[in-house]
């Protein structure tokens, strides 16, 4: 499976998950606890990456893409059936905080797959990663060369 991660080309090879999630918690995890946030698709990551930035016209010059492929045989899906109610809120609500926090504890699995809050419906996914999974060796970064991000017409009016 190809997962894919927009961040500082320095960091993209760096899997260890103790950044600004690690410190201060994210949607799936608790502070504390290691993760990796990746999305399904190119774009998946793009429209996550704009809960971040006000304008893609502001993506710093040392974001890439970077492409990772993770074992197919790796994951866990959970669907909205499988959420609170709460689950898109932000601030982050308690309830996806504790569940994303119990299942990377238990390591089940490597890779959870999960609704993005960035797109509408539960339509697409992102992948939460498992730092401290046995299997997070076979974790690759397949490329990180890829510097435009944006067209350049997307959002001209901003």
């Amino acid at each position: 499976m190809r997962l894919y991660r927009i961040g500082p080309a320095r960091w993209l090879p760096v899997l260890n998950g103790r950044g600004g999630s690690f410190e201060n918690g994210g949607r799936w995890n608790e502070p504390g606890d290691p993760v990796l946030y990746l999305g399904t698709s190119v774009s998946v990551a793009m429209l996550e990456m704009g809960n971040y930035l006000p304008s893609p016209r502001l993506v710093p010059a040392s974001y890439r893409v970077g492409i990772f492929d993770v074992p197919d045989d790796a994951v866990d899906t959970w669907t909205l059936d499988d959420l609170a109610d709460d689950w898109n809120l932000y601030p982050h609500p308690g309830s996806t905080r504790a569940m994303g926090s119990e299942w990377l504890r238990s390591n089940r699995n490597l890779v959870l797959l999960v609704p993005s809050c960035a797109v509408p419906g539960g339509l697409e996914n992102i992948a939460v990663i498992n730092p401290r999974h046995p299997r997070m060796s076979e974790v690759g970064l397949v490329d990180a060369t890829q510097q435009a991000i944006y067209n350049p017409r997307v959002f001209q009016g901003v």
